[in-house]
C-alpha cells in the first residue's frame, strides 16, 4: 500500500513538473521570435508587366500597393500558387484612375502584360478608359528569376520534453522496485 501511495505521489509530482515547465512563472517572460520581414511562402513565380503612358503613376493590385510606373512599365512578381489578383488600379495626379480586370494569370516563368492608358482629367472622351478595361492581356514566356525561398527558423522546444522524460524514468524506477 505504501508503494502505491508513493507511486501516485511521484506521478503527481511529475505531472506538476511537466505543467510548470510548459508555463513560465511570474518572474519569467516567454521568449517569442518576432519577425519584421514578411515570410516567403515559396513556389514558382510568374510576372505581371503593367505598362502605362504616365511615368510616376501608382499601381495597386486589388488593395496591395505594388509600386510606380517607371520607363512606361512596372514588373510585379507573383507566386503562381497564390490567391490570384482580380484587379489592377493605376492612378496619377491629373489623370482619371483606371481599373483593369485581370483575366489572365501568369504561369511559371511567364509574363502577362497588362496595358493601361491613363486619360487626362480634362479630356472629354472617357471611352478610352472603358475600352482599356476590357482589353485582353498578352502573355510572353520570358523566364524571370526569383530569390530562393527562405525556410523559417526552427523553434526551440524548451524543457518540457526533458521533464516528461524524467517523469517516465522515475515511474520506470518505481515500477521495477515494486516488482521486487
Amino acid at each position: 500500500m505504501r508503494k502505491v501511495i508513493l507511486l501516485v505521489l511521484f506521478v503527481c509530482i511529475a505531472l506538476i513538473g511537466c505543467a510548470m515547465a510548459a508555463v513560465p512563472n511570474a518572474n519569467q517572460t516567454a521568449a517569442a521570435n518576432a519577425t519584421t520581414a514578411p515570410q516567403l511562402i515559396g513556389g514558382n513565380m510568374g510576372t505581371f508587366l503593367v505598362t502605362s503612358n504616365v511615368n510616376g503613376a501608382n499601381v495597386t493590385f486589388d488593395s496591395d500597393y505594388e509600386g510606380v510606373i517607371a520607363n512606361g512599365q512596372l514588373a510585379v512578381n507573383v507566386y503562381t500558387t497564390a490567391t490570384p489578383f482580380r484587379t489592377v488600379t493605376v492612378q496619377a495626379a491629373g489623370y482619371q484612375t483606371a481599373t483593369v480586370n485581370i483575366t489572365q494569370y501568369p504561369g511559371t516563368g511567364e509574363t502577362v502584360t497588362i496595358p493601361v492608358t491613363l486619360v487626362p482629367m480634362g479630356a472629354a472622351n472617357t471611352t478610352a478608359v472603358q475600352e482599356n478595361a476590357t482589353a485582353p492581356a498578352t502573355v510572353s514566356t520570358e523566364m524571370t528569376t526569383a530569390a530562393a525561398p527562405v525556410s523559417p527558423a526552427p523553434t526551440k522546444s524548451g524543457s518540457l520534453p526533458f521533464a516528461v522524460f524524467g517523469a517516465f524514468v522515475v515511474l520506470g524506477i518505481f515500477a521495477i522496485r515494486s516488482r521486487r
